[in-house]
């Protein structure tokens, strides 16, 4: 009776044993995935906000591309009004 508690205490040590050091293992696996996750979207965030960036320079130029365009063709329009009132 006694042989076959401590064979059975021995197999429950084991698989007690391997089963926390596969959790152990993949505790620091996923560990690693995460912070290499974290590191791509903080990466990713940096790239976004640099073409935003970007995006909102170019707009800028093309709003005051099409007002200077505005003030000319509006120049242009009362000077031909003018010399059509001659």
């Amino acid at each position: 009776m006694f042989e076959s508690s401590v064979g059975f205490i021995g197999v429950m040590l084991t698989i007690a044993g391997s089963v926390w050091s596969l959790a152990w293992w993949l505790n620091g696996h996923f560990n690693s995935i995460r912070k290499e996750i974290v590191s791509l979207g903080k990466e990713l965030v940096q790239k976004l906000e640099y073409h935003e960036r970007h995006d909102d320079a170019r707009f800028h130029e093309i709003h005051d591309t099409i007002t200077d365009i505005r003030v000319r063709n509006a120049a242009y329009d009362a000077l031909l009004a003018h010399k059509a009132k001659e």
